[in-house]
């Protein structure tokens, strides 16, 4: 199974020849994604791969229109018997943790396998405060929306099968900063397989183009679709899921909401709401597991 890393790098003149650099030998190719950068980027980059792969222009997709290009391009030159692993350009990803990350899916056990900084014995150190207040609500968000209960969401450190690739829709796509949540909530709902293993938080002088009022309310608007759309693909309209569990989840779902609203005059209904959440939970979670393969019944 080829190994190809996909970079995507807007205005990293100081971080991309390092990043380039520090990747591993046993890496097979490397594709950066020059996103419309208005200084050395480009230069640098090129000279830094030498013949170890090649530089795609590109002007201003986004971070995750970037990634979708240099995906496309790698089942173009390698078709699905390959990884892609994306790594930042300006070094937050640190190569050590290359051989963990692609494991899952080199064995077959996962399909989309995620980095998760929490796990890593280090845990966020070096991370600012600021990118540590959003992730705890947006990966409760993009867990609902996937139905794979994930911890560190906002990791933009990831390994995705080149099968996965091959059949994904790209005509449904999330071309910004909010990539890693819009992967997460179209795999799972699709029943890929998701995994995380830790990876190291590496933070130095980059400065973030994330402009956290916008992302913070566009990312989570995009989720709560998201969890809206899950829920009828799998408990509505789904022909997969048992009759019995698409009635019960649907009566949990839209009761717990009808107790919310009614409890504005009766109050004793709010006990309603979180109990019939909590055994919809239960029962989500059991039915996910079962659409990746993970259980039988």
């Amino acid at each position: 199974m080829r190994v190809v890393v996909v970079m995507p790098a807007r205005n990293e003149e100081r971080f991309i020849a390092h990043s380039i650099s520090s990747i591993p030998e046993t890496v097979d190719w490397i594709i950066v994604v020059d996103d419309g950068s208005t200084d050395r980027t480009k230069q640098n980059a090129k000279k830094a791969l030498g013949n170890r792969g090649e530089l795609i222009s590109t002007e201003g997709l986004g971070v995750g229109g970037a990634i979708e290009i240099g995906s496309k391009h790698s089942l173009t030159q390698y078709g699905n018997d390959c990884v892609v692993v994306v790594m930042a350009g300006d070094g937050q990803m640190d190569p050590i943790d290359l051989p963990t990350l692609i494991q899952p899916v080199i064995d077959g056990q996962a399909d989309h396998v995620k980095g998760n900084r929490w796990l890593h014995a280090d845990g966020p150190k070096g991370m600012p405060w600021i990118r540590r207040m959003g992730p705890w609500w947006l990966s409760r968000l993009t867990s609902l929306a996937s139905g794979v209960r994930l911890r560190d969401s906002q990791c933009g450190y990831t390994a995705t099968s080149g099968e996965m690739l091959e059949s994904w829709d790209w005509t449904r796509t999330w071309q910004g900063y909010g990539y890693p949540n819009w992967w997460l909530m179209e795999a799972g709902r699709r029943g890929f397989r998701i995994e995380e293993v830790a990876v190291r938080s590496v933070y130095g002088n980059e400065k973030s183009g994330i402009q956290i009022p916008r992302f913070f309310g566009s990312v989570s608007w995009m989720l709560w679709k998201g969890i809206w759309r899950r829920g009828i693909d799998w408990y509505v309209l789904g022909k997969e899921t048992n009759p019995v569990l698409k009635f019960a989840a649907t009566s949990l779902w839209f009761g717990g909401w009808i107790a919310l609203l009614l409890s504005i005059q009766q109050p004793v209904l709010l006990i309603a709401t979180p109990i019939a959440f909590m055994i919809l939970a239960g029962l989500d979670y059991k039915e996910s597991k079962r659409r990746r393969g993970y259980v039988t019944a």
